[in-house]
């Protein structure tokens, strides 16, 4: 038992480290299965405050129609957009200064909520937005498919959020 404790410790701390627990190279334009209400997206950058690179996630149905897009813009201070909901404002809460970040996009019935590094730095109600075509967007379609666009700078690679830890 004590044998298998070490290893696992010595694997976790391996991918910690490394930083390659299921990262996938991002392509733009391919359209990719994901049940973003069921499993947050994670996206890694390596972009820089104030460099205007930004990351461009757009949300589809199952048959892959549109159903809106969510935008995060490296200017200074940085801004979110979510298509049918607002324009381009500032994130409430700027992210930690880390030049590498982590950015966690979750979806629920009611709001769309981003992390950067752990640190929640948008929880959107969409019915906060005073677009009444934000509601009827985003709260009755499931999001099945994502793409990142082709306007996309920023993200280099993409996995499905870990949603368990680890119990021994």
């Amino acid at each position: 038992m004590t044998m298998l404790l070490v290893f696992l410790v010595s694997l976790l701390t391996s991918l910690s480290e490394t930083g390659t627990t299921d990262w996938t190279a991002v392509e733009r334009e391919v359209r990719i299965p994901w049940d973003l209400e069921a499993t947050p997206l994670q996206i890694k950058t390596d972009s820089t405050l104030g460099s205007n690179e930004e990351i461009h996630v757009t949300l589809l149905n199952q048959k892959g129609g549109y159903i809106s897009r969510v935008r995060l813009m490296f200017s200074s201070p940085m801004q979110y957009g979510i298509s049918g909901c607002n324009g381009d404002n500032d994130l409430p809460v700027q992210p930690p200064v880390e030049e590498d970040k982590i950015w966690t996009i979750t979806k629920t019935e009611t709001a769309i909520t981003i992390t950067c590094n752990g640190v929640e730095v948008l929880n959107y109600l969409f019915a906060s937005s005073s677009d009444n075509n934000c509601v009827k967007k985003l709260v009755p379609y499931k999001v099945e498919h994502i793409k990142i666009n082709v306007d996309d700078t920023a993200s280099d690679f993409y996995k499905a959020s870990s949603v368990g830890s680890l119990i021994i």
